[in-house]
């Protein structure tokens, strides 16, 4: 009746187990660098928008400065807080991985961050689309 109830055998440690983290955490440490450099692209993106809207309004004068100003300054915003928002979520995913790896027995789990990654770089992509289409809008109407 005793050997039922036997504790699970001790998880193996070794070098092996021991590089295999080490891996977990390189690769780990390369996505979030490629998140903090698509994030910062895309900041960069919505500090520039401003400058792209003012050599349209110097190259048509007849614009209207108002529509010209509120829409550049939705898209740059939206770009810089998309950027941001995203770079708090690769932060935390990678801190959560590595805390996984922290742990005596490294269970395999699924990410939870990674659905909502998928919305956010689809509505990112979303996001584009509208801004070229509303400066080819633009442009059109000149």
């Amino acid at each position: 009746m005793r050997d039922e109830f036997r504790s699970l055998p001790e998880p193996p440690t070794g070098a092996t187990n021991e590089l295999a983290k080490e891996r977990n955490r390189a690769a780990a440490e390369r996505t979030l660098m490629s998140w903090v450099q698509n994030c910062l692209s895309l900041i960069g993106f919505g500090i520039a928008f401003d400058r792209i809207f003012n050599a349209i309004d110097q190259t048509f004068p007849n614009n209207d400065r108002i529509l010209n100003t509120t829409l550049t300054a939705l898209i740059g915003l939206s770009a810089i807080a998309a950027g941001v928002i995203l770079l708090i979520l690769a932060i935390i995913s990678y801190l959560q991985q590595i805390q996984g790896l922290g742990q005596a027995n490294f269970p395999y789990q699924t990410p939870h961050s990674r659905s909502l990654l998928t919305l956010i770089a689809t509505s990112i992509m979303l996001f584009g689309t509208i801004a070229i289409v509303a400066i080819l809008i633009r442009l059109a109407t000149q």
